[in-house]
């Protein structure tokens, strides 16, 4: 490899091997819900970096993949880098699903900048696999609404907004375990896989080390968007 260069995704969207029998689900977000899926309490609330981990569901192997939150205002630049070679790699081997988590009845904060991110970092065709994840759905109890009912008003169009930037796709979690709910988002993205003929995958390219970057600030923090040539 020529000095200067950086090893980068590219995208290719299908594959064969026997690692895409494995359900691989990318967690992006405030909050995770990787414990929930995995069923214990495998990652921490503060990483400091990404983590895996793997469980079997009725018989399906599902790895999940957790990312910290990088609107952590501790994060400096070269932490956040390390980030984005964490995420490149621990996606190598494919991904079925990535899960943008978004609390409801909170209001949003920076989830479409990190929408972009994922796109500026994975290329835009992940969009495909990308699908909403709220959580806390039974804090919705109290006001006897469903989850449809609750997005349906003016004052939630940033909501709904999101949801439509991912194809509608979309699903919900309680702060509690629920095997039909696991059930269900494993065929939401069973459902994706077949409909985009496979899972997400990436094959290395080079790209110079004087990139372009795109900055977003959050509340005086910028993040490093990467950007292609």
């Amino acid at each position: 490899m020529a000095a200067g260069t950086k090893t980068l995704p590219d995208i290719f969207i299908f594959d064969s091997s026997p690692d895409a029998a494995v359900i691989r689900i990318l967690l992006m977000g405030r909050n995770s819900s990787g414990n929930l899926i995995l069923g214990e309490k495998r990652f921490k609330r503060h990483e400091s970096g990404v983590c895996e981990g793997q469980t079997q569901i009725r018989g399906q192997q599902v790895a999940v993949i957790d990312c910290p939150d990088l609107l952590d205002p501790d994060l400096n630049e070269e932490q956040l880098e390390m980030m984005e070679e964490q995420l490149v790699s621990g996606c190598s081997a494919g991904l079925s699903s990535v899960l943008l988590t978004v609390p409801l009845e909170k209001p949003l904060q920076y989830e479409q900048e990190i929408l972009d991110y994922i796109k500026c970092l994975f290329g835009a065709e992940v969009q495909k696999y990308i699908m909403i994840l709220f959580t806390h759905e039974d804090d919705l109890e109290d006001l006897d609404q469903t989850v449809d009912e609750y997005l349906k008003p003016k004052d939630h169009e940033d909501l709904q907004r999101l949801v439509t930037e991912c194809g509608g796709k979309s699903h919900c979690f309680s702060n509690k375990r629920e095997s039909h709910k696991l059930q269900d988002l494993l065929q939401k993205i069973e459902g994706m896989m077949t409909e985009n003929r496979g899972t997400f995958m990436m094959k290395p390219m080079q790209r110079s080390n004087s990139m372009d970057v795109l900055n977003v600030s959050f509340s005086g923090q910028s993040l490093p968007y990467p950007v292609s040539r």
